[in-house]
Order: structure tokens, then sequence, then C-alpha cells
């Protein structure tokens, strides 16, 4: 079964205009944005980020290349939640390459979804390695393009 990332993707989890210079402040920037787009609720953004920054601990999400998957499954999260997150400037993120990231895919789900959740990541780190692409997110400029390209790779992959 082949996942299809753009199926878990609207405009409200595609995140063009925040600016954080450092992991913890650029994860609690997404959380706000996905809490305010009722996404997550915010009742739950401080522990969210607590297991999100757990995961980092335990070695960067950020897998270099300008890409970060940080990632957690959570009881209180109903459904797979995915945000895509371009920061223009980059972030510090603690990258296997020293070099900052520019693209955040932040994916959350059920403790009991672990199977989809290591499918989901799988499928997100094939569709994020490729440079091309990446460089193609960084300049797509608006919500609805960040979408169709991520379909369109989903589709080439």
């Amino acid at each position: 079964m082949d996942i299809n990332i753009a199926e878990y993707l609207d405009n409200d989890s595609i995140i063009l205009d925040i600016k954080a210079a450092k992991k913890k402040d650029a994860l609690t920037a997404i959380l706000d944005h996905l809490a305010d787009n009722k996404k997550i609720k915010k009742e739950d953004k401080k522990e969210i980020l607590k297991v999100i920054l757990q995961r980092e601990e335990m070695g960067s999400t950020a897998i270099g290349g300008g890409i970060a998957l940080p990632h957690a499954r959570i009881v209180r999260i109903k459904d797979i939640q995915l945000s895509v997150t371009i920061f223009a400037q980059g972030v510090e993120f603690d990258s296997l390459d020293q070099e900052p990231v520019y693209v955040v895919a932040l994916l959350l789900s059920n403790q009991k979804e672990a199977g989809m959740h290591l499918k989901m990541l799988a499928a997100l780190a094939r569709m994020l390695r490729d440079k091309y692409f990446i460089q193609n997110l960084k300049a797509a400029g608006t919500v609805p393009n960040v979408i169709a390209l991520i379909s369109k790779q989903q589709h080439a992959a």
C-alpha cells in the first residue's frame, strides 16, 4: 500500500510565513500554527513539544540536505497530522551535515499507529531526499504551489 502524502496536507498544514532561528523556536511556531488552525488542541501543545524535543535529544531528525523530519506518537493525537513548513532563512536544527534546515515535515500520530507512522516517515524521507525537489519547494512561494509540488513528486517516485 503506497501512502499518498498529499492526502494528509491542506492549506492549513503548509506553513510559509514564520521565522525562527533555532529548533525549539521553529517547532513551537509550527505547533502554534497547527493549534491556531485546529489541527491540534491548544492544550496539547506543551506535551507535543516536550515529546518532540525528547525525540530530538536521542538524535536530531535533521537528516541533511536542508531537511528535518521531527515526529512523535502521542496518545492525544487522534488522526495523523502532517505539516510541511518552509523556512526561507533556514533554521539551526543540529543537522547531521551542520547545515541549516529549510524544510521541516512534522509528523504526529497516535501511539497505536506505529506501522502507519513508520510508513509515513519512510515515504517522506524518500520524497525529501531529492535535492531538486527541495529547491523547488523553497521557491514555491504559495501554499497551493507547495501542495502541487508534493503531489507531483509523490506520483513521480
